[in-house]
């Protein structure tokens, strides 16, 4: 009853700072047109919940690599995608003032986020290569990739194709973003020509904290904390540094070979010597 009660007066803040932007200067003020992207299980669908939390934006879904459904997309809309930069891509992003989120994360990390998303979603479309593994299989499988499963090079690939385009964007490291939530969302913010009042800014960081996203409907039950893992939600843990726990020597030498340098790359490790 306790966390009902207290989400529910976070919700009332929420709404009533809502209120008051949109009756004082949110009505007026042209609204972007926004894609979240970033390869899986970056902290992309963190970032597009904040975004999704400022009044006037709503989230559009995933493309699924669909390019012409860009074309249609409308002020205030919110995509949600694991896409690569392409000279096309990038063209109608200019042609229709498309503004880009792109998020980061420790490749280790990312590695064993997506293998207990996979491996608890049934219907993903990866789930069939996992069918049937154990954990360290898994995770191996993920490291190298096959059938259609992208490997971790390919992963890191899909950042850096952003990363090493032209393209106006900002980028956000998941681990920032966690260290200091406010700071990188102004940052955010800033990017898209948003202004928004401290409050709201305070509001919309609270509702989308890790506590709030990760509990289920039952609020009964007591709210989980960073680092208490649950493999069935989709915000797992929600820690830096968790591949520590689950990488062995053969995984951590195989996954230098495939990707090393790309870790160096992205500076996560300065050297191969971890």
């Amino acid at each position: 009853m306790k966390r009902l009660l207290n989400i529910s007066n976070e919700e009332l803040q929420y709404s009533t700072n809502s209120l008051k932007y949109m009756l004082t200067n949110g009505r007026g003020i042209p609204k972007q047109k926004i894609l979240v992207n970033g390869s899986p299980k970056t902290g992309t669908t963190w970032m597009l919940k904040l975004i999704n939390s400022i009044p006037g934006y709503r989230e559009v879904g995933n493309f699924d690599g669909d390019l012409s459904k860009y074309q249609d997309v409308v002020p205030g809309d919110v995509v949600h995608g694991h896409d690569w930069y392409t000279g096309k891509l990038a063209q109608i992003f200019l042609e229709h003032g498309i503004k880009v989120v792109l998020m980061i994360r420790d490749p280790r990390d990312q590695l064993i986020s997506r293998v207990f998303h996979v491996r608890r979603g049934g219907t993903h479309k990866w789930s069939e290569q996992l069918a049937g593994l154990n954990l360290d299989e898994a995770i191996m499988l993920c490291i190298e990739g096959r059938n259609g499963l992208p490997g971790t090079r390919t992963m890191i690939e899909l950042t850096q194709s952003w990363l090493e385009s032209d393209f106006d964007l900002v980028s956000v490291r998941y681990e920032d973003l966690l260290e200091d939530t406010d700071k990188e969302f102004r940052r955010v913010l800033g990017y898209l020509e948003i202004e928004l009042p401290d409050s709201l800014i305070a509001s919309i960081i609270e509702r989308n904290r890790f506590e709030r996203l990760s509990g289920s409907r039952r609020f009964w039950r007591q709210a989980r904390k960073q680092g208490q893992a649950d493999p069935d939600s989709h915000f797992r843990k929600g820690i830096i540094g968790d591949w520590k726990n689950y990488l062995k020597e053969s995984h951590k030498s195989r996954l230098k070979e495939v990707a090393g340098d790309k870790l160096v790359e992205l500076e996560y490790e300065s050297d191969l010597d971890w």
